[in-house]
């Protein structure tokens, strides 16, 4: 995406930390109205956003919220080399007022490069309710570049902040800013003038704080760095890393800290959430607990789910379906039924009719009810972002999840998961980096949805008949697997195919806990929600439109039996192949194999596919299973990628038919492995 094609006559690049309310004022600025792409060479989004003022077209554009420059993740990579390399004229860099001297290390770092910036001081507002006062004209002197504060929420400070972008765009900027080192200047000197431009103190920063790719690309070798480094260590006693960014963190409390002023006594009080959350034990438990109390709210609301689901358990089922009915889900599923029915009745039946009621109108319909779905669910990790719970939930869990190579954040797509894994993927956009990104979707998919309790629940029932206690035993096990497999998962794919060792860097500052903004919450989770339908939502009701074809037609043409369609050869196929296996008999092969490429189309059709094709209730009479083969089975079907809106929602995020095919591929081995383990050991055992 050519910025300038766009009619861009200053193009501004927003960058700051999470929790400092970019996506809010972006948002405003722009009026939410963006062109979406992809970072070259990455699979993260850029949003790029236009505001017209002054004669002229203001262009932003979005980079990811991240804490500094070094490159360590991706989104740190994306946000150096725009700033290094990219066509931009000014950056627009923001300080939360809230905690201007914790918030301005991302600054100092970007003064360092280059002083064509403008700072926002954002939440002014609620600083002044805390008692915060920021003196934006002494920041201005101290650091030479112009503070603006604002306030997105209410619209106040805007139009001097056009005002100054458009002013600093269009000059030179000046010299970078320089910041003495004490033990490493003599090195950060040394290595600047090896890498050579006004730009050299800033490059030799980043290089000597770890950014190896960099020192690269400016022709430093690793081994130069390296030598730096220990000469760093032997004269200070401290490692570089460390030396450098404490000073940074020294220099911006003597640069920033005077000009804050605290008014009414603020400061004195110490959150309790903060108290609360500080706390090992207890503050995993809350997390825990917050998180699932809103995902389980944002679920049955959408779904009925797991409030349907313990209905039926104690043998409500005809009080689930009356709720399932009344859910948005279910409101959703019955209009597109009465669309469905309308329109197969107007045109008079036949091939046509049904093609286009339950292809297409039905795969619009699937698409219909994810997005809701999606909707809700990012709205509750965006309301827990935005409030300032999420860095809290995340330092509480991250001593458990950093074990597996992944951070505290890790937590969302597991919570949002136990309701569907379409969100669960999409909230990988919570992690901290983007080897951490890959590796909670390449493992999120196993974690059991409600698509798969329906289907599991079906199994355990006829498997286990009249034991509540055992079937429990049953259903815990299977969601304790999951959860394994997805930390398994992520730590394996971290290692060997990412080739990185140790757990995600999390370092976050803790906001103060406050109410989020509803504005916020609906404009990142509506971008989000928006996206899925557009990309994910195109190839999924392609690909149910294929399956529908496949299930209704055969040699002989369109057809209402399955055993007669093309679907039936290729589930004899996947039969076939599970055969052997499982000791399946020749009729038995085929509805399981059936049933395997119903399921990934939607796994809670599992169960009513095999009643409509053997014309019978009971689901291992149907598939022709004892009820050893039923649990193998039961293994297999719960673990395999979970549906076809999944796989598309994958590609979606890593926009890799190779990553895509290759994690279908990777679930189908290891469900399958795990079934047929537990098959042969009952056989050896003799159950």
């Amino acid at each position: 995406m050519s910025l300038r094609e766009l009619g861009c006559s200053v193009v501004v690049g927003v960058i700051g930390q999470p929790n400092v309310g970019k996506t809010t004022l972006f948002n405003v600025l722009t009026g939410s109205m963006e062109r979406v792409g992809n970072f070259p060479g990455t699979t993260v989004e850029m949003k790029v956003g236009r505001r017209a003022f002054g004669g002229g077209v203001v262009c932003f554009v979005d980079l990811p919220g991240i804490y500094g420059l070094k490159a360590v993740s991706v989104d740190e990579r994306i946000a150096r080399d725009f700033i290094l390399y990219g066509d931009w004229d000014v950056l627009l860099v923001l300080v939360d007022s809230t905690l201007p001297v914790e918030t301005s290390y991302l600054l100092l770092q970007i003064l360092q490069l280059t002083r064509r910036v403008v700072v926002a001081l954002t939440k002014y507002d609620e600083a002044e309710r805390l008692g915060v006062e920021v003196d934006a004209d002494l920041l201005r002197r101290s650091l030479g570049v112009p503070f603006v504060r604002v306030s997105a929420l209410k619209g106040a400070g805007l139009s001097e902040l056009l005002a100054e972008l458009v002013r600093v765009g269009g000059s030179s900027g000046g010299e970078p800013l320089r910041i003495g080192f004490g033990a490493a200047e003599s090195a950060i000197e040394r290595l600047a003038r090896v890498v050579g431009g006004s730009r050299a103190r800033g490059l030799a920063y980043l290089i000597l704080s770890g950014d190896v790719e960099l020192g690269e690309r400016v022709g430093v070798s690793r081994g130069a760095a390296e030598s730096l480094k220990k000469e760093i260590l032997m004269v200070s006693g401290r490692d570089s890393e460390e030396l450098l960014a404490s000073t940074l963190y020294n220099f911006a409390r003597e640069v920033v800290q005077p000009a804050v002023r605290l008014l009414r006594g603020a400061g004195g009080e110490r959150s309790i959430l903060l108290e609360v959350f500080s706390r090992p034990i207890a503050g995993a438990l809350l997390s825990i607990l917050v998180l699932f109390t809103a995902v389980f709210t944002a679920f049955t609301v959408n779904t009925g789910f797991p409030f349907t689901a313990l209905l039926r358990v104690l043998g409500f089922v005809e009080a689930a379906e009356v709720v399932e009915r009344y859910t948005v889900s279910g409101l959703v599923e019955a209009l597109f039924d009465w669309v469905g029915d309308s329109v197969a009745e107007f045109l008079g039946g036949g091939f046509v009719a049904e093609f286009i009621a339950g292809g297409v109108i039905e795969g619009v319909a699937i698409v219909a009810q994810f997005a809701p779905l999606v909707f809700v669910a990012l709205a509750v990790v965006s309301a827990i972002e935005d409030s300032g719970l999420g860095p809290l939930m995340a330092v509480s869990l991250h001593g458990l999840f950093r074990r597996f190579g992944l951070s505290g954040r890790a937590v969302y797509p597991v919570l949002i998961s136990l309701g569907c894994n379409v969100p669960g993927v999409v909230a990988s956009r919570a992690a901290v980096d983007g080897v951490e990104r890959l590796s909670i979707v390449a493992s999120a998919s196993f974690i059991p949805c409600q698509a798969r309790l329906i289907v599991l629940l079906a199994l355990v029932g006829a498997i286990i008949p009249g034991d509540p206690v055992l079937q429990s035993l049953a259903v815990l096990l299977v969601y304790a697997g999951g959860f394994i497999l997805y930390l398994v998962t992520a730590l394996l794919f971290r290692r060997f195919a990412a080739g990185v060792r140790g757990a995600s860097e999390l370092v976050l500052e803790l906001p103060r806990p406050h109410w989020p903004s509803l504005r916020v919450v609906f404009w990142s989770s509506w971008s989000a929600a928006r996206h899925f339908i557009v990309r994910a939502g195109t190839i999924l009701v392609a690909f149910v439109v294929i399956v529908w074809i496949l299930s209704h037609t055969g040699f002989s043409g369109y057809t209402g039996d399955p055993s007669s369609s093309f679907a039936f050869y290729i589930g004899s196929s996947i039969g076939f192949v599970l055969k052997p296996l499982f000791d399946l008999s020749c009729e038995s092969s085929w509805v399981v194999g059936f049933a395997v490429l119903i399921g990934f189309i939607a796994k809670e059709n599992i169960i009513s596919t095999i009643a409509v094709v053997r014309g019978v209730g009971d689901v291992l009479g149907g598939l022709g299973l004892n009820p050893v083969q039923g649990a193998s089975l039961l293994i297999f079907f719960m673990y395999y990628i979970p549906c076809a809106a999944t796989a598309t929602t994958i590609w979606m995020e890593v926009r890799s038919v190779k990553f895509t095919l290759a994690l279908i591929g990777y679930t189908a081995v290891v469900s399958l492995t795990l079934s047929l383990i537990f098959y042969r050991t009952a056989l050896l055992l003799g159950v």
